[in-house]
């Protein structure tokens, strides 16, 4: 698509336009930005307190030349040229076909120019962003690959005879400090931006190591203290076990008590039947017949 201005019958808006202002670093509100310029010249086409028409309306265009990268996502690094405008969702139609913004992004043309084997413009809009984008030496030749457009040729010259005057070099030596300037801070920005996210990775390893770490040790913890309650009811097992065979003991002791008992008492009556038998003039066997025990017994008695 041409966007030269002055085939355009239509009213243009370029960022870097009338006040030459470069934008070097586009930031995150740019979009957003560019749309509120093209609406604001499409507003002001009718004037206020005047009989203007909405059928006067006519298209404007927003083109913004842009030194740096806008869109920077990696699914979009082959495309430099980006047109937006109005249209339906479902048919892609468009709405009046009164809207539209365009993105040239230099930098990331540049960079898809050097991958392709041939590395020459294909057309005049790709010539023109060779051109603004490539820093122009007049101490150099113009590059052979745009030397034939007339256009160019001419914008060449208009430079060479700017640089010539000491003020306007001057003013022209400023601007390119100022951006230098600001592609410098750009640099430092996305560094410290990558310091910071690198740092922010470090903390979330340090404190997913350290969450690994606490849990392990609770882990650890938690199986000590398992062991230590098996360890305590083994030992509450092995005394109730040692409680239940003294008990038991004694329980044996006790009988074994009562048995001598029993046979003391038993042994002490015996023995008073037997002297009282004998005192009655009963000889030993006829003592031990009656009591039902041996004579051996009855004279051990």
């Amino acid at each position: 698509m041409n966007l030269n201005p002055s085939r355009m019958k239509s009213r243009v808006s370029l960022i870097s336009g009338p006040k030459m202002t470069v934008q070097v670093n586009p930031g995150f509100h740019y979009p957003p930005r560019s749309k509120y310029y093209l609406a604001g010249m499409y507003r002001d086409q009718l004037e206020k307190g005047k009989d203007a028409l909405y059928s006067d309306l006519k298209a404007c265009y927003g083109i913004h030349i842009l030194v740096g990268t806008l869109f920077d996502k990696p699914e979009e690094e082959g495309f430099w040229f980006n047109h937006y405008a109005m249209l339906n969702t479902r048919t892609h139609k468009a709405l009046v076909n009164h809207w539209h913004l365009y993105y040239i992004e230099l930098e990331k043309y540049l960079r898809s120019l050097e991958k392709k084997a041939e590395a020459r413009p294909l057309n005049e809009l790709e010539e023109w962003t060779l051109f603004i984008g490539t820093i122009q030496d007049n101490d150099r030749p113009l590059d052979e690959r745009i030397n034939h457009n007339p256009m160019i040729r001419e914008v060449y010259k208009m430079i060479e005879t700017f640089t010539k005057d000491d003020h306007l070099r001057e003013k022209y030596r400023v601007q390119e400090e100022f951006i230098r300037v600001q592609k410098t801070n750009e640099y430092m920005t996305e560094k410290m931006r990558q310091e910071i996210i690198r740092l922010g990775h470090e903390v979330e390893h340090f404190m997913a190591e350290q969450e690994r770490i606490t849990a392990e040790n609770k882990a650890a913890l938690q199986a000590q203290e398992r062991e230590r309650v098996e360890k305590e009811k083994e030992r509450a097992e092995k005394e109730k076990e040692r409680a239940e065979k003294q008990a038991a003991l004694q329980a044996q002791e006790r009988e074994r008590v009562e048995k001598e008992r029993e046979r003391a008492e038993k042994e002490a009556i015996m023995k008073k039947a037997i002297h009282g038998m004998r005192n009655q003039g009963l000889p030993d066997e006829d003592i031990a017949t009656m009591l039902g025990i041996s004579e051996a017994v009855v004279r051990g008695l």
